[in-house]
C-alpha cells in the first residue's frame, strides 16, 4: 500500500462503483475530510476495458487530484457516487490516512 500526502497533486484516485454503470450520466466522488468538511469532486468514468476494471467486474470512477483537494492531513473517507435517469448509486466507503509533510 502506498502512502499519500497532504496537497498531493496528479495522483489518480480510483474508486470501484460496485455496479455496472450502464447509462449513468453523472459521476462524482464524495469526500469527508478529517476536519468534518465534506463535499463532492467531479469524476470521470475510468475505462471499463482496463485490467483493473476487468479484475473487479464493475466500473470504476477516477479523479486526478489537484493541489487543493487533499488540504488536510488525517483520515479521509471517499465514496463513488453515480447518477442516472433510473437511479442513484454509491460505492463502498474507502478510507485513506493522508500524511503531512515529513510524516512516515
Amino acid at each position: 500500500m502506498s502512502r499519500h500526502f497532504k496537497n498531493e497533486t496528479g495522483t489518480d484516485l480510483v474508486l470501484d462503483t460496485g455496479i455496472l454503470v450502464g447509462s449513468a450520466s453523472q459521476y462524482y466522488i464524495k469526500y469527508h475530510a478529517p476536519s468534518g468538511l465534506s463535499g463532492t469532486w467531479a469524476a470521470t468514468l475510468y475505462s471499463s476495458y482496463s485490467s483493473l476494471a476487468g479484475l473487479t467486474g464493475t466500473y470504476l470512477l477516477k479523479r486526478t487530484l489537484l493541489y487543493t483537494d487533499l488540504s488536510e492531513a488525517g483520515e479521509w473517507r471517499f465514496q463513488a457516487h453515480i447518477g442516472a435517469s433510473d437511479g442513484t448509486w454509491w460505492g463502498e466507503t474507502a478510507v485513506e490516512n493522508i500524511l503531512d509533510a515529513f510524516e512516515r
